[in-house]
């Protein structure tokens, strides 16, 4: 797990400079703390920053191959490199190093930029080619890795993570008005789209080139089934998921320093470390955050797991002083607001682990390949909803409402879309109207990618919980493995996913909708494994989402130190949504007339950042 950052002037006779070289690659210090390197070809520059993980000794970059025709900045893991490397030695590659960077640059020497198609892991890297004048960039196929990348009137430029160009003297932090609204309701930004005008993702699963001035950008792997299996039995897909699963942590156990896992309790990071326990001979360790408030702390499942299989279990608990404190400085590691509160649970557990290992693998995924939401369960609910008559429709709404269940007032909104939109909505945090009908702009909320995701699933005939399913795997998904690189990486811990090893990805695809879902009930199949190696009480728990308990930390102004109250006088805030709403929503909360925490922990996080970025 490294940091990588690049700038190729479009000026031919410009040579490159290295004071700004450096300054961009180190600004990523947390990133990479062993080791960095340069390599400048005229108006060319490669950095890098590493943690070192393989080849402790000869890993070093920007490497290149024996005639330093190609060099290469890498950041990830390919965990079927030693395969790769046996059959490159064969072809009459020769090998300087152990590491899997070599391998990759061999690859592409033997298979050009068809060389991803041949690597099982996590990637971001960049190649340039002395020969061709020509820098080649690829992301692994599900985004575990970010790469991002602008193209400004002087040079085109890319890092993994924003805050390194506006290190380059190229392009400054501009917030992207456009995506505003999307983050709002979604807490993310699609595509290729991110909060910062200018900077760009490289979609997950896809290549860049850059030559001649022209950039040219290539998909070599999507999420989508060429069909759905349904003639495979439960059975026959639990087995066949049992042994993808069992080989994906196996083979994320490579590595040269020490590893554990991130055991939260729950079902997934259970299982993986249950299955990382059995493949090594010895106690491996194991890492879990909790909670002060116990209604909201899952600290005995984690250990229940970790007795069970006897780990060295470590634990730590964040109060709410700590949270707000540590706030700002996640979201300048995050580069854009925070999505998910327990973003900064993340990093606490992250920086515990440090101290102990330096790898860590953890459950994220499952979710989205194998219907573990309960929001799943929402587009065939709000068809039945629709349905019944309109006085057994506010019997449901007046009771839930006494009993403080807010779900079917929620089904109610969903019941007023289409079928297209309560998919394309499933994922929101806030129903669509809200933040559209409280703007004081006609900027319109643009979710052109996300529908084209829907389209293409739609034109396959696919199921409703399939097409959310890769709708998530497309866009929501990739947010939550985008703060678990940020978070990670910001104690300076790499973190595996073996949930999301594109074969276990591919295979979920291809299954029926009852083989994952199963009288209301979510990862059907991914639970039938779990139980051969986990005690009934943590496979049949309720799903917890890792919560946080933010609605009652946020009625505490001083908790907060404040900066509820100044998002009234924000510009932006005040631009989109006035002074007048913000105010009644603060207000509203604070007093705890209404639960307004979802909306102002966006607003929050977009003021700080803000506040941050010098925006």
């Amino acid at each position: 797990m490294c940091g990588i950052v690049g700038i190729l002037y479009k000026e031919s006779d410009r040579t490159c400079n290295e004071k700004t070289l450096v300054s961009m690659r180190d600004i990523m210090v947390h990133r990479g703390p062993d080791d960095e390197g340069l390599f400048i070809d005229g108006n060319v520059g490669l950095g890098h920053r590493r943690l070192s993980i393989i080849d402790l000794a000869t890993g070093h970059q920007p490497m290149s191959n024996q005639a330093e025709t190609v060099w290469i900045v890498y950041n990830g893991e390919i965990y079927n490199y030693r395969s790769l490397r046996n059959n490159l030695i064969e072809r009459g590659y020769i090998f300087r190093t152990q590491s899997d960077t070599e391998v990759i640059i061999h690859l592409y020497e033997e298979k050009g930029e068809e060389c991803v198609q041949h690597l099982n892991g996590m990637f971001a890297f960049a190649i340039w080619d002395t020969r061709k004048r020509s820098l080649f960039l690829a992301r692994d196929r599900m985004g575990i890795k970010p790469l991002y990348y602008a193209d400004t009137p002087r040079a085109f430029i890319f890092a993994s993570e924003i805050k390194a160009f506006f290190e380059s003297g190229q392009i400054s932090p501009q917030c992207n008005d456009e995506a505003v609204f999307e983050y709002f309701v979604f807490r993310q930004v699609a595509g290729k789209k991110t909060l910062f005008k200018g900077v760009y993702n490289l979609l997950p699963g896809h290549t860049l080139s850059v030559r001649n001035g022209s950039i040219r950008s290539t998909e070599y792997w999507n999420p989508f089934p060429k069909s759905i299996n349904h003639n495979i039995s439960f059975k026959d897909a639990a087995e066949e998921l049992s042994y993808l699963l069992y080989d994906a942590v196996k083979i994320r156990l490579i590595s040269d320093v020490p590893l554990g896992t991130f055991c939260s309790g729950g079902v997934d990071s259970s299982l993986t470390t249950a299955i990382a326990a059995k493949l090594v001979d010895h106690p491996i360790n194991t890492f879990s955050v909790g909670f002060h408030e116990t209604d909201y702390d899952e600290s005995s499942f984690a250990r229940e797991v970790s007795q069970q299989y006897g780990t060295r279990h470590h634990s730590i608990k964040l109060n709410a002083e700590e949270f707000f404190e540590l706030l700002p400085r996640m979201i300048w590691h995050n580069d854009e607001p925070l999505n998910f509160a327990n973003s900064i649970h993340m990093y606490a557990i992250s920086k515990l682990a440090k101290s102990h290992v330096t790898v860590v693998l953890t459950g994220e995924g499952s979710d989205e390949l194998f219907g573990g939401y309960p929001r799943y369960l929402i587009p065939r609910l709000a068809s039945m909803y629709r349905k019944l008559p309109f006085s057994a429709q506010r019997v449901l709404e007046l009771g839930s409402r006494m009993l403080g269940d807010h779900r079917v007032e929620k089904l109610r909104f969903y019941s007023l879309y289409s079928e297209e939109e309560t998919l394309l909505y499933n994922a929101g945090f806030l129903n669509t109207s809200f933040p559209l009908d409280m703007a004081t702009n006609s900027k319109r909320l643009n979710l052109e990618y996300r529908e084209s995701n829907l389209k293409k699933s739609g034109a396959m005939s696919l199921d409703p919980l399939a097409r959310l399913s890769l709708l998530d795997q497309q866009n929501y998904l990739v947010s939550i493995l985008n703060r678990q690189d940020k978070m990670s990486m910001a104690a300076s811990i790499e973190s595996r996913v073996p949930m999301l090893d594109y074969r276990i990805v591919e295979f979920a695809n291809t299954l029926p909708g009852e083989h994952k879902i199963r009288f209301a009930r979510g990862k059907a199949i991914m639970k039938s494994v779990a139980s051969k190696y986990l005690p009934r009480s943590i496979v049949r728990r309720r799903k917890s989402g890792f919560g946080v308990p933010l609605g009652r930390w946020m009625r505490n102004e001083q908790l907060v130190q404040g900066r509820l109250n100044n998002l009234v006088k924000n510009e932006l805030l005040d631009d989109v949504f006035g002074k007048d709403v913000i105010r009644k929503f603060v207000d509203e909360h604070k007093s705890g007339v209404l639960d307004h925490c979802e909306f102002l922990w966006s607003a929050l996080n977009i003021v700080i950042w803000i506040e941050k970025f010098g925006l």
